[in-house]
C-alpha cells in the first residue's frame, strides 16, 4: 500500500514539472488594433493651455506615438475659438485671455487628424478652487532591502479645505524635484578612433530632477459633513533607494476642482493604477472619457478634456530629523547629460 502511494506521488511530480504553461494572446479586433488618445484641460490660472494627441501601439512594441499637424482649438460656450500651436511632439499650446476663463465657463477641444478624422469632446466647466490648505510630512519606517531591518521614509499628506465652495470632488498633482550632485564630473567625446577625456569641470557637479509622480490622487467630500478632508495620504519617499533626500528635495502640489464627469474619468484611472494582479483583481479597462469621433462614430477614442481651476503650493525639505541619509557617489556628469537632467551651476 505505501509502495502505491510513493508511486503516485512520483508520477503526479513528473506530471507537473513536464507540464507547460502556455502563453495567451489575446484576439483583437481590427477596430480596437488602433486607437486614438486625445488629453489635456483648460487650467484657469495657467497663462497656456495644452492638448496632447497620440495613438495607441501593439501591446507587444509599447510605445509614445504622437500625431502633429493637427488642426486643434479650443471652443467656449459663447462661440469663441482659439486655435493651437503646433509643438509637432504631439503637444499643442493654447493661449486663452484670463478675462474667460471665469467660473461657470464652459469648454470644448476640437481636434482634426491629418488624415480629417474629426474628434471632439464634450463640454466641460470650470469650477472654483479652494487654495491648497497644507503640505507636510511625517517620519515613518518603510520596507528595506533586510525584512528584518525597516528603512525610513516620509510619508507626504495633504490637508483640504474647501470651505464653503460647491466644489466637492479634487485632482492633485505632485511634482517633485531634487538636488544630486556628480562625484566624478567626467566628459568626453569620440572622435571616431578615440576616446577623449574633457579635463573635469566641478562647477557642474550640481544637479537637478523633476519629475511627476505617477500615483492618481483623487478626493471628494460628498459624503462629508463639511467640505474638508484632513491628513489625506500623497506619496512616500524613502532613503535607500534613491537619492533624493540626500541634499535637498522638493515637492509642488497642484490642486484642481473637478466636474462630475471628470472626477468619475479619474476615479476610474485610479482603480485601474492600483491594481495588484492578483487571482481576484478586477481586469484593468481602457477608461472611456468625454471623446468622440465624428467621422467614425464606432471608433473608440480614449483620454479626457477638462476644463478647471489649478491652485499650487510648494514645499521644501532638508536635513530630516533623525532621519540618517544613503550617499551615492557613482553619478556622472556625463551620463546626466546624456539622460537629459538639466545641470546648473551652483
Amino acid at each position: 500500500m505505501r509502495q502505491n502511494k510513493v508511486i503516485f506521488i512520483i508520477t503526479l511530480l513528473l506530471l507537473m514539472l513536464t507540464s507547460c504553461i502556455k502563453s495567451y494572446e489575446p484576439v483583437i479586433e481590427s477596430t480596437d488594433a488602433v486607437k486614438y488618445i486625445v488629453s489635456g484641460q483648460v487650467n484657469r490660472g495657467d497663462t497656456v493651455q495644452h492638448v496632447n494627441v497620440s495613438r495607441t501601439t501593439p501591446v507587444k512594441e509599447p510605445w509614445y506615438f504622437p500625431i502633429s499637424y493637427c488642426t486643434v482649438k479650443i471652443l467656449d460656450d459663447k462661440g469663441n475659438s482659439y486655435p493651437a500651436i503646433d509643438l509637432h511632439n504631439g503637444n499643442y499650446e493654447i493661449t486663452i485671455p484670463a478675462s474667460e476663463l471665469k467660473t461657470g465657463a464652459l469648454f470644448k477641444v476640437d481636434v482634426t487628424l491629418p488624415d480629417g478624422v474629426n474628434i471632439v469632446s464634450d463640454f466641460d466647466q470650470i469650477n472654483d478652487c479652494p487654495d491648497v490648505d497644507s503640505v507636510y510630512y511625517v517620519l515613518q519606517d518603510v520596507p528595506g532591502s533586510n525584512p528584518k531591518i525597516p528603512a525610513k521614509g516620509i510619508q507626504f499628506y495633504l490637508d483640504l479645505d474647501g470651505g464653503n465652495m460647491t466644489s466637492r470632488k479634487f485632482r492633485i498633482d505632485a511634482i517633485e524635484t531634487w538636488e544630486y550632485h556628480s562625484a566624478y564630473p567626467i566628459e568626453w567625446y569620440y572622435d571616431g578612433k578615440v576616446r577623449h577625456v574633457v579635463p573635469a569641470d566641478f562647477s557642474r557637479m550640481v544637479c537637478w530632477k523633476t519629475a511627476l509622480v505617477k500615483n492618481v490622487f483623487t478626493i471628494t467630500t460628498d459624503n462629508l459633513s463639511i467640505n474638508k478632508y484632513p491628513r489625506y495620504p500623497l506619496h512616500v519617499v524613502d532613503n535607500y533607494s534613491s537619492p533624493r533626500l540626500v541634499y535637498g528635495y522638493s515637492l509642488l502640489i497642484k490642486q484642481y476642482a473637478l466636474s462630475d464627469a471628470a472626477f468619475t474619468y479619474w476615479e476610474k484611472i485610479q482603480t485601474n493604477s492600483h491594481q495588484q494582479g492578483g487571482l481576484y483583481e478586477k481586469q484593468p479597462l481602457a477608461v472611456k472619457g468625454n471623446m468622440h469621433n465624428l467621422t467614425n462614430p464606432d471608433q473608440e477614442v480614449l483620454g479626457f478634456f477638462g476644463a478647471t481651476t489649478v491652485k499650487t503650493k510648494r514645499i521644501f525639505v532638508k536635513n530630516v530629523e533623525n532621519m540618517p541619509l544613503n550617499y551615492y557617489k557613482d553619478c556622472e556628469t556625463g551620463i546626466a547629460l546624456k539622460n537629459g537632467l538639466k545641470q546648473i551651476t551652483p
